[in-house]
């Protein structure tokens, strides 16, 4: 198990060359601390820019929905399909795929998947 001891909020460089805070949606996950306490920073939360000012609000908690239809399904057996294809290309072929995307901000792997899930 992990042991992080949160006392501040990590700063980032943005775009603007401001020292900021990064702006990020999605849970957070401290866990327990070294003694087995309850770590009440634990859930969702949204950062928000209003007038010029972040705002960091906890959301209510909520455990995603999974229904399961079969479209989703279906999708999730093609994308598995995709990479099992990717995973019996020949190292030749991966290393064509990677040198088309290698002034992209995309990887061999993600333009291979596309291309497979576009196709089928």
């Amino acid at each position: 198990m992990a042991i992080t001891n949160i006392t501040t909020r990590p700063y980032s460089i943005q775009v603007r060359k401001r020292l900021g805070r990064s702006s990020e949606y999605g849970q957070k996950i401290h866990g327990k601390y070294q003694y087995g306490q309850y770590n009440s920073m634990y859930g969702i939360y949204q950062v928000r820019t209003r007038d010029g000012k972040q705002q960091t609000i906890k959301q209510r908690f909520y455990i995603p929905a999974n229904p399961q239809t079969e479209i989703q399904q279906t999708h999730r057996q093609k994308y598995g399909q995709g990479v099992e294809a990717w995973n019996n290309l020949t190292t030749e072929q991966k290393e064509a795929y990677n040198k088309k995307v290698k002034y992209k901000n995309l990887s061999g792997y993600n333009l291979y998947l596309k291309e497979y899930l576009l196709s089928n």
